[in-house]
Formats: C-alpha cells, structure tokens, sequence
C-alpha cells in the first residue's frame, strides 16, 4: 500500500464487524461501511453508512468483509452493485467471515480475476475480546501482502499471525473453536459442580479463574454461568453451529481421533434442538444441571446414616 490506507471499507458491521471497525476508528482510519439494517451503532462510532456494497468499494482503500455466510457473501459479491463489478485493480480485500476452504480459494480467484488482492483473516475471539484488542487474527495469503496490510491488522489487534495461504486461516480457526466448544463445557461442568458443592457460583468464578484450572472459555463465561446472563449473547448457539459443522467435517477429511470434541459437540447441538440458539453458549450449564441427578435432602441424609441402638 506504500502510504497507510486512508479509508477502510466494512461491508458487515454486526455483533463482530462493529467492534473491528471500532477499533479501526480509534486507531485513526475512516471507516466507511453498509449494512441493510440497524446501523445506528455504526453511525454512532463515527462511521459514515454508505448506501451499496459498490459505493463502499470504490470510496474503499482497503475493504474488509464480515458476513455470516457463503449465501451472503454471494449476495454482496455479485451483480452490478456488488463488490467484484466495483473492485479497482490493485485493491486490497481482506476476508473475516468463515466458510469452507474451498469457498474461500475460489472467493481469492474471484477478487483476483478482477485484479485485486485477497487476504483472509479469521478472528479468533468473542465480540468483547475484539473490544479489548484481545482477539487474534488468523491470516491466510500471500505473505508480502500480509506484510502491506500492517497497518490495518494492526488496528484491530496487535495478536495477528500469518499462517500460510488462503485457507490455512480457516482450518486454524476451526482448530481453535473445538477448543472453545470443549473449554465451554468444561467450564459448565465445573461451575455446577462448584455449586452442588454448596459454593455462591459467584465464588467459583471468581477462584478458579486465578489458579491452574482456568482457561480463557472460563474466565469469559464462567461470570455469565454465575449470573445467569445468557442474553444479550457475546456467542449464541446460533453462531457456534456452523463451526461445530465445519470442525466435524475438518475433523473427517483429516481422520483424526477428537474424543473430546465428540463428547461436547451434542450438547450445544440439544441446546440448539431445545430453543436456546440465542441464547449465549454458557448456557449449555442448564443442560448439565438438568442431568445432574438430584440432591437429597439432609433430612433424608440423616435419616440414612441413623441407626436403631
């Protein structure tokens, strides 16, 4: 890019493109962005809401996508007001949204038939995290590239890493959400522990996170465990179900044994049956408190060990 980009282009700027964008106006970039809907949060940041995907194309130096999937990716790429008919040669695209690798390549060979540039960046971290300049990006492309675009990663977060090419972003993406189904449960199984034990949740929150026994699922949501705030969700069923599907089918082209992901993957998949995808992911606790057996009474302990004289 030679001189930092000017201005930066998001087209997606939900749950996850708002704080990206967020962080790429305090870092000094004007942000200009679309979204059909509910952009007041946008505007409110000092983004300016522009009115196609075309029109944030062209004022774009660099565009960045955040869609939740291949159909509305599709959607905004395609067609006379879509980003490939709007792309000048020598623009930069960097991918953030999630799909198949194979999506992916093909996306790259798009962008790059219309003599573009594509990176992909895949952000490993909730919506709070990325806030927090917390979260990571997972780069995939070419490395020169990754090298230009410097300036714009590091906007969003100082935690980025090039991996390899388009692609490889993404399968270290899902690698990283296994971990983040099985660590949820994990903290799950032992806030309801902590609490059958007789502890406040509010306490086993607050201790285990300080010792060996924490994990970074656990500090974000083991709070939410103890408080029962699982709405407003930073990561609802919802969204956590494409990966489940995704990291299963990586999981099978790689034939690699994952017992633990097996295990926890079908309860997030009963949460997602029993109507709680909006819910945030802690509450995958309700169903480990529903299988937990129940607690006899002290009285009926009592009356147990007693015995006649």
């Amino acid at each position: 890019m030679g001189q930092p980009p000017r201005v930066i282009g998001m087209i997606g700027i939900g749950q996850l493109g708002l704080p990206i964008a967020v962080n790429l106006m305090r870092a000094g970039f004007k942000v200009v962005g679309f979204r059909r809907t509910d952009r007041e949060a946008f505007l409110r940041a000092g983004g300016e809401a522009l009115e196609s995907p075309a029109e944030v194309t062209r004022r774009a130096d660099v565009l960045l996508l955040c869609l939740p999937g291949e159909e509305a990716q599709d959607a905004v790429l395609g067609g006379a007001e879509g980003v490939l008919e709007s792309l000048d040669p020598g623009k930069i695209v960097i991918e953030m949204g999630t799909y198949t690798r194979e999506y992916k390549v093909r996306q790259a060979l798009r962008v790059q038939q219309a003599g573009a540039r594509m990176l992909e960046a895949e952000v490993s971290g909730s919506p709070p995290m990325v806030v927090e300049r917390r979260a990571a990006l997972y780069v995939g492309g070419d490395e020169a590239l990754f090298q230009e675009c410097q300036p714009v990663l590091d906007a969003i977060t100082e935690h980025h890493f090039h991996l390899g090419d388009v692609g490889s972003a993404v399968a270290m993406k899902l690698i990283a959400n296994t971990l983040v189904t099985i660590h949820t449960l994990a903290a799950a199984e032992a806030m309801n522990m902590g609490a059958r034990a007789g502890f406040d949740p509010q306490r086993v929150a607050e201790v285990i996170r300080q010792g060996a026994g924490n994990s970074t699922m656990f500090t974000i949501r083991a709070p939410l465990m103890a408080a029962r705030a699982f709405t407003p969700a930073p990561g609802s069923f919802n969204t956590l179900h494409k990966y489940l599907r995704l990291g299963a089918q990586m999981a099978r082209e790689l034939d690699c044994a994952t017992p633990l992901f097996s295990a926890a993957a079908p309860y997030f998949l009963r949460a997602l049956e029993g109507g709680m995808g909006e819910e945030d992911i802690s509450a995958v606790i309700k169903l480990l408190e529903a299988e937990s057996a129940p607690r006899p009474s002290r009285l009926s302990i009592q009356t147990a060990g007693s015995s006649d004289e």
